[in-house]
């Protein structure tokens, strides 16, 4: 199993999109001729960097060519005939990308408080409880490792954060369990003020990471 993955500010201006339509498949580039302002900045930032990780990795792991990234039916942006995983997030004024040898999702997130009405729908009770137990802004921290937890894993299912199966988090005491049956978690070290996890397909270690 290896991985690459980064994150890195947002720089990619609106005027880039003529250029980033080089590079995308035809369902995608219907999703960024739908985006405008601050969302295509990100997403273009996000693509740019996704193509940056496809070219660090080994040659013997997809085809040759320039990179192309399309979506499917279901919105999973994957890489035409690389035979590699990818997945891209943006939050806080960052881009975060990752490029995988298995099926992965990844998600970035800014700390913010999540209302209770939001925890009732999307968690568990023994989420709740565990997020309930923290002091301070460790709390609000919990809530939002724990979402992106539920976004990386719809990613990596390809079916979003309410499209498919819902991932529950079980905890050993006060820690949170980072190996699941069908999956694996990494909490990568982000910004301040940003949380950013990735899930991988399969318990299996990566190998290497970016």
């Amino acid at each position: 199993m290896m991985i690459r993955f980064d994150l890195r500010p947002v720089s990619s201006p609106v005027e880039e999109l003529p250029e980033e339509e080089k590079h995308v498949g035809p369902r995608r580039l219907e999703r960024l001729k739908k985006l405008s302002g601050r969302s295509l900045a990100e997403t273009c930032s996000a693509q740019r960097l996704c193509r940056e990780l496809w070219e660090s990795f080994p040659r013997a792991c997809g085809e040759g060519g320039d990179p192309v990234l399309e979506e499917d039916e279901r919105g999973k942006p994957f890489l035409l005939r690389s035979g590699l995983h990818v997945s891209l997030s943006h939050s806080g004024g960052y881009a975060a990308a990752a490029v995988a040898d298995v099926p992965l999702g990844l998600d970035l997130q800014s700390l913010r408080e999540i209302s209770l009405r939001v925890r009732e729908r999307l968690y568990s009770r023994e989420e709740i409880a565990w997020i309930g137990r923290a002091e301070g802004d460790e709390g609000q921290k919990r809530a939002v490792r724990l979402w992106t937890m539920k976004e990386a894993y719809g990613k990596l299912l390809g079916t979003g954060l309410f499209g498919g199966q819902a991932f529950r988090a079980s905890f050993c005491g006060e820690r949170l369990r980072t190996d699941y049956p069908d999956c694996r978690f990494l909490f990568p070290a982000a910004p301040e003020g940003l949380l950013l996890t990735i899930c991988l397909g399969g318990g299996e270690a990566p190998s290497s990471q970016g």
